[in-house]
């Protein structure tokens, strides 16, 4: 259970809030690369941390992330011209580059040093392996980009599986991220597409591992008198959590599913999904059932089986134990109806937290620290310029002896997922 405070620090990320100037201190995903598929191409808008933003490609490929009013009069960028190497609001003609500099005035005297005092708010973008970044926060303390596989990986080894806009607070969405257990019942099935092994429906313990940059969490199923079936789960600053895709005999698995829950305001999160395969390159049928996920929403991002539908919930299979929730849409789906249930913002306050919330108790606390370090004036954690720690992420979806060590030990099993 959290005071109504911290609650209030760890869901407010807007300009000037702890968890907002600790979110700005990060590479986040803004948009996919497609949605600006060439130079030139019409900009779109992005609300990101509460920010309203214009997204354009210019003439020379580089994406420019730009406050979405104009610094002359404040009318919309979304309506602007995209040419010659900048966007051109078509209110007055003010011309602006990827880097906010204004590039032409023409409604004012060839000696106005408007051009020259004057910026549009612009935030530098990356774009890497089918998803543009952007930093948002002091460009004194930009760090390099974070050595997460989904970035640092070719990118015949990544997939971007989707994005979606979920109606509710980002953090309840990375919680859920975040707890393996949920998806013994959440996710079962039993019409022979994706049944969880019986293994997890059992009574598990867990334990916590708290990194340098985030938490590892390992929940651990009863298997049989010698062996537990052991699966774990990586959360990742700010806002990344990561589960392992298929089961192995020796320890590491082989696939990531690494998911991105990026504020787009208090109320409402965009989840990016991607898969990643760190031995080599995904093939076809991966990708397709990999993206299949983007079939469940529309142009805008938005979900076709949502709130106003009941997510089209089946009673008769839930009744039958087909479908357990009787949501017969993908993961992605069920997740954000039990998310978005909780409203816009759930009440942490009238929690009844047990055993198994261990993690993400942990995952709160680290964050809850992390605003507190920028607060202070502090670098909070994978912003130091080192991102080499993260050479020691992980997931282990395996069965394991009971007395084998799950977390990674000089010396230990071989569970290290290179």
């Amino acid at each position: 259970m959290l005071t109504r405070e911290d609650n209030k620090r760890l869901t407010q990320t807007g300009p000037g809030t702890p968890m907002g100037e600790l979110m700005r201190r990060y590479w986040l995903p803004a948009l996919l690369s497609d949605e600006l598929p060439e130079p030139n191409c019409p900009p779109v808008r992005v609300q990101l941390l509460g920010e309203e933003l214009v997204a354009f490609r210019d003439s020379d490929g580089r994406v420019g992330l730009l406050e979405e009013y104009c610094a002359h009069r404040r009318a919309s960028l979304f309506f602007g011209r995209n040419e010659e190497s900048g966007l051109r609001c078509i209110y007055h003609g003010w011309k602006f580059d990827v880097d906010g500099k204004v590039l032409d005035t023409p409604v004012e005297p060839e000696n106005s040093m408007l051009r020259h005092t004057v910026r549009q708010t612009a935030y530098p973008c990356r774009d890497v392996n089918g998803v543009v970044y952007t930093y948002m926060g002091p460009p004194a303390k930009m760090p390099p980009l974070p050595n997460l596989p989904c970035l640092t990986l070719p990118a015949e080894q990544v997939c971007i599986g989707s994005k979606m806009l979920n109606e509710c607070n980002w953090l309840q969405g990375l919680e859920g991220d975040c707890d393996s257990s949920h998806s013994a019942y959440l996710h079962n099935r039993t019409d022979g597409r994706a049944e969880v092994a019986r293994s997890r429906m059992n009574r598990p313990t867990t334990d916590v591992d708290v990194t340098a940059w985030g938490v590892r969490g390992a929940t651990l199923y009863p298997y049989d008198e010698a062996t537990n079936h052991v699966r774990t789960n990586v959360f990742v600053m700010p806002c990344v959590g990561n589960v392992p895709v298929g089961r192995t005999a020796e320890g590491a698995v082989r696939q990531i599913h690494t998911i991105w829950q990026v504020p787009r305001d208090d109320e409402t999160v965009w989840r990016f999904d991607f898969i990643v395969d760190r031995t080599g390159p995904l093939d076809d049928s991966a990708r397709r059932s990999y993206r299949h996920s983007r079939e469940e929403v529309g142009t805008d991002f938005r979900k076709f089986d949502n709130r106003a539908n009941n997510y089209h919930i089946d009673r008769e299979k839930q009744r039958l134990s087909l479908v357990y929730s009787g949501l017969d849409a993908g993961f992605h789906v069920q997740d954000a109806a039990v998310t978005e249930s909780m409203g816009p913002v759930t009440d942490r306050t009238r929690e009844h937290l047990g055993i198994g919330d261990r993690q993400i108790v942990a995952m709160r606390q680290f964050l809850l620290e992390s605003a507190i370090a920028v607060e202070e004036g502090r670098d909070p954690p994978l912003t130091d310029g080192d991102a080499s720690v993260l050479d020691d992420f992980y997931l282990i979806n395996s069965l394991l002896p009971k007395d084998a060590p799950w977390k990674l030990e000089a010396g230990g099993p071989a569970v290290h997922a290179r």
